[in-house]
């Protein structure tokens, strides 16, 4: 069980890094998007924001908490990892749509925003295995 938690921890780290990174460079110029080269198509459209909220800004606050939970259960502090399972749920399905806008709609594809799909996909397929795995007291 610590090294799944400590696997979520590395991945929920490497996201908020992309997510923080998207968030300060928000408005500020052209982003670096060396690999897809639709990065500035995604991160303008009308889809990147919800209520006037940039989605780098939630997608930080959700890496936030995961990292958190992740961290509380490394140090013992109660089994806050159970409720990682269906945050990641949530953001595997926010993930899949955004990817559908991508594809379909937009037609351009941010890697930044494909690197952050990748990681909430790996912390959710983690997380609901972990959640399978019998826990020792």
């Amino acid at each position: 069980m610590k090294g799944g938690a400590l696997a979520i921890t590395a991945l929920a780290f490497l996201g908020m890094i992309d997510t923080l990174y998207l968030s300060v460079k928000r408005g500020a110029g052209p982003i670096p998007c060396t690999i897809t080269g639709g990065c500035e198509d995604v991160l303008n459209s009308r889809f990147s924001e919800i209520g006037g909220i940039p989605l780098s800004w939630i997608g930080l606050v959700f890496y936030l908490t995961v990292f958190s939970c992740a961290v509380f259960e490394l140090s013992g502090a109660g089994h806050p990892l159970r409720f990682v399972f269906w945050l990641a749920l949530a953001g595997f399905g926010v993930s899949l749509v955004l990817f559908g806008i991508q594809a379909f709609v937009i037609h351009a594809f941010c890697e930044y925003c494909l690197g952050s799909a990748v990681l909430v996909t790996s912390i959710f397929f983690l997380s609901a295995w972990l959640r399978m795995q019998p826990r020792s007291v």
